[in-house]
């Protein structure tokens, strides 16, 4: 091992060091920073309930309070009249500060185990919704209100609880390990709850565009080339110094404010929760390595490479962003350091030195140069070789989703013959690529804009943006192959339609991505395809549009994803939301001039909008008649002696105003359910119900009668009613929340 020498540390003038911290070492520290409550309550005497008078004037009235109208007029409802089914339905990826408190508050109220089970369905890749952020502001709301709670369940998000359909798969964690480091910095910075607007931690300021300065003509007198030489390297000298010093003050200001912050015990329990999960994983991948380690020359290292954990990727590296502000590198060297699990020594620095900062930088170097760099090496992780320019060396098939995203023209750039063989490799089927963690829509814009044409008038750059962009193309395709792949474990969608909302309210398909405010366009369009490719035949490689005119589009699932939203981008595209002219206009009436059968019709259709539908026709005056477009729809089929199909309200809206929230349908509304977000994961609930449904038709038990002889009893099982409760509920109830508990 390469000795550390003290100049490097002594060079070193940023404050590295914590405060004592015993709880770090303390595997109870929970209990010791946020005790629980020891209160007990007195026994009350049971008092008889007294019911309220019962007047049918003042209930009729007060049923009004719920009814709202969308933007377009159309009557609706405010709520659907269950506090958890409205924050399930509510909270989408801008809402904001008191709304995610009074939409998480009141659900908590009903239901305290199925709003922490909404709370980390916000944030499942695997099995929920998704959004990291929106998480970060739900899981800031539980910090704040049930501290014990938000900090024994941490550890959730790392371990491996989402099982796949697929024989054999490992599972997967809810979300990452850069996901803790985000919780404490974002606590640390006072931006994890109630905060208005974007994160500014997650989302740093970029910096003003300038302009290239026009060469001025030489005039007489002026500064010779060489004293303007020297007076650029002052200004530079100067610069420097300032952003120095600017440093160096950044530096003590994060570490005032991250002491002042661990003398809080609830953000010192979150602190040393982090640094324990780290720190404890780090150590059995370290000891995986090892066993790496001694595997002689020529022995396959795949099956224990694969046993390392994702810990060494995303554990903070010393002064870098999150290590800046909360100073978590420390920790964990100190943690690492105390397990003694090394066979070789730490420097004999740390036997002499009673200086903290001295101890805290000897740590943190090997922390640096001996965890992090030998775990990132051996687990063949993509960004080192990337800084090295050891780009040949780079094992594509071992790179996530997201960094292929961001990275694929930097492979191209560097080893395009590599890559290109690759590529090849996956669309013959004999190498796999990452997908299933990127959603369908940053898919969808990714081909649209790498299907954009390119300047002809200058020749060799548009060659080159074109071979670049058919690149991009094959990895967009390649990873869409694998996300409907990947979402075809979990089963297969029976007798469903899509219905995509492409009105003027939804935006512009083709007027670019900004992925901080998505378009509602985008999502659509995406699950739409999502779900054409899912859906068992007949019913798949199709959906419905609707705005002013609904049509119903056939998709070839053979073609590449960017032909098929080139298809779409063809469709019938107008202002109206008239939801009902799908329905009345074009499904219903197609039934009845055809006589088809209540059982061959259409059972679901997935309604992908955001929710603000035109007007219905014609309209009811006064208060005496309320009916939504879901009412109007349902009564126009029963009259047509049809029953209406199950339909799931999917909302994709853009807007942060909660205000402006409308529901079609109360909770316990037979027929109906409702989803957001823009993750195909959530369309795992409705995935192998056909199997579900076999499985529960009919339980067998043995049973002993009177004369003793036993006899089977058969008894079939009740089928849960479809409606937005209990769909909701099917939703959460998904094993891989079981084991989050409740403390406080």
């Amino acid at each position: 091992m390469a000795a550390i020498h003290t100049a490097e540390f002594v060079a070193s003038t940023r404050p590295v060091t914590l405060p004592d911290i015993p709880e770090l070492y303390n595997p109870n520290y929970l209990d010791v920073l946020v005790p629980g409550s020891t209160e007990h309550l007195a026994v009350e005497e049971v008092k008889p309930v007294e019911l309220a008078p019962v007047n049918p004037y003042m209930d009729a009235l007060k049923a009004t309070a719920n009814r709202t109208y969308t933007e377009n007029q159309a009557q609706a409802l405010k709520s659907t009249l269950s506090p958890v089914l409205d924050a399930f339905n509510g909270l989408t990826q801008d809402i904001y500060g008191s709304d995610i408190s009074r939409y998480l508050t009141a659900s908590w109220k009903e239901d305290p185990q199925l709003t922490l089970r909404l709370i980390w369905n916000l944030r499942s890749i695997h099995d929920g919704v998704g959004d990291k952020e929106l998480f970060y502001r739900a899981y800031g709301w539980l910090y704040d209100n049930h501290p014990r709670t938000a900090i024994a369940n941490l550890h959730h998000l790392v371990t491996p609880v989402c099982v796949s359909g697929k024989k054999n798969a490992p599972a997967k964690a809810h979300g990452y390990w850069k996901d803790l480091l985000n919780i404490v910095a974002l606590a640390c910075v006072d931006e994890l709850s109630d905060i208005p607007t974007q994160a500014t931690f997650l989302h740093a300021p970029r910096s003003p565009f300038t302009y290239h300065k026009n060469k001025m003509p030489k005039i007489a007198g002026q500064e010779t080339p060489a004293e303007r030489i020297e007076a650029s390297l002052r200004e530079s000298k100067r610069a420097k110094e300032r952003a120095a010093r600017a440093r160096k003050e950044k530096a003590a200001e994060n570490h005032k404010r991250l002491v002042e912050k661990l003398a809080q015990p609830k953000f010192r329990a979150l602190y040393v929760a982090v640094a324990r999960l780290f720190a404890e994983q780090l150590v059995k991948d370290l000891a995986v390595l090892q066993e790496i380690n001694a595997l002689a020359p020529g022995e396959d290292r795949l099956p224990l490479i694969k046993k390392l954990s994702l810990a060494g990727k995303w554990a903070p590296t010393p002064s870098c962003s999150h290590d800046n502000v909360t100073l978590m590198s420390t920790a964990i060297a100190d943690l690492i350091h105390a397990a003694q699990v090394f066979t070789f020594s730490y420097p004999s620095v740390l036997k002499t030195s009673t200086d903290p900062q001295q101890r805290a930088v000897v740590l943190r170097s090997f922390y640096q140069r001996w965890v992090l760099t030998e775990l990132r090496r051996a687990a063949w992780y993509p960004e080192p070789l990337m800084s090295a320019q050891r780009w040949k060396e780079i094992k594509y098939n071992w790179v996530s989703s997201a960094a292929m995203k961001n990275n694929m023209s930097h492979f191209f750039a560097h080893d395009p013959e590599g890559f290109e063989q690759y590529l090849t490799s996956v669309e013959e089927n004999k190498k796999s690529i990452s997908g299933a963690t990127l959603l369908p829509h940053e898919l969808v814009a990714e081909a649209i804009k790498c299907s954009q044409p390119y300047d002809e008038s200058k020749k060799t750059l548009g060659q080159l943006k074109r071979k670049l962009a058919s690149t991009r193309l094959r990895v967009v395709e390649a990873q869409w192959k694998t996300l409907i792949d990947n979402l075809r474990e979990a089963g297969s969608i029976e007798n469903s339609l899509a219905i995509c909302d492409v009105s003027g309210s939804m935006g512009y398909i083709s007027g670019g991505y900004d992925k901080r405010h998505v378009q509602p366009i985008l999502p659509a369009v995406a699950l739409s395809l999502v779900l054409a490719s899912l859906s068992k035949a007949p019913w798949n490689g199709g959906f419905v549009t609707f705005s002013a005119h609904p049509q119903f589009v056939t998709v070839d699932l053979a073609q590449p994803l960017a032909d098929q939203v080139r298809l779409m981008q063809n469709a019938d595209w107008s202002m109206n939301t008239n939801l009902q002219a799908v329905f009345l206009d074009l499904l219903l009436p197609l039934a009845v001039q055809n006589n088809v059968k209540q059982e061959d019709m259409v059972k679901r259709l997935f309604v992908f909008t955001d929710m603000q539908f035109d007007e219905a026709q014609p309209e009811n005056e006064g208060a005496t008649v309320w009916e939504t477009n879901y009412d109007r729809i349902e009564q126009a089929y029963k009259a047509a002696g049809y029953e209406v199909p199950q339909i799931v309200y999917w909302d994709l809206a853009s807007s942060g105003n909660a205000a402006n929230k409308t529901v079609e349908v109360e909770s316990d509304r037979k027929g109906v359910a409702m989803m957001n977000g823009f993750s195909p994961a959530m369309l795992k609930v409705f995935m192998g119900e056909q199997v579900e449904e076999e499985e529960a038709e009919a339980m067998e038990w043995e049973s002993v009668g009177e004369d003793g002889e036993s006899v089977t009893v058969v008894e079939k099982k009740a089928e849960s009613e479809f409606n937005p409760e209990n769909v909701m509920k099917k939703a959460l109830m998904r094993p891989s929340y079981d084991g989050l508990v409740i403390l406080d």
